[in-house]
């Protein structure tokens, strides 16, 4: 999924490149995909540990208090650059969608690597 927050974040880059072509909305677009690249990262330990676990309550609860945690984490992340830089946060925003089109792009992503790599089993 993290190729397609890159790709996302690079169709956005080039978006803004035709009509905004100042660097603190690059560098939100930046910020907003390492942030969604960490996002990913934290969601995934967190299927692991659920995964691990093989309790159903345990697993929600866990799951649960984890997004909540996500959350809190992604609005102190805007509210540190919002007081601390300028970079802009509309671009943080729309690059941090990027987890979005991730997991929508994983599956022909996933398909065009086993493809190359030689693995035809679907």
């Amino acid at each position: 999924m993290s190729i397609g927050i890159v790709l996302h974040a690079f169709v956005l880059s080039l978006a803004c490149l035709l009509f905004f072509r100042e660097p603190m909305v690059f560098a939100g677009i930046f910020a907003g995909m390492v942030c969604a690249v960490f996002l990913l990262i934290s969601m995934a330990y967190s299927t692991e540990l659920c995964v691990e676990s093989a309790d159903e309550d345990y697993a929600r609860k866990k799951m649960t208090t984890h997004a909540v945690l996500r959350i809190f984490a992604a609005a102190a992340v805007v509210g540190v650059l919002g007081c601390f830089t300028r970079i802009n946060l509309l671009t943080f925003f729309l690059a941090l969608l990027g987890n979005k089109t991730g997991a929508y792009l994983y599956p022909l992503v996933h398909k065009i690597l086993n493809h190359r790599a030689g693995n035809d089993a679907a």
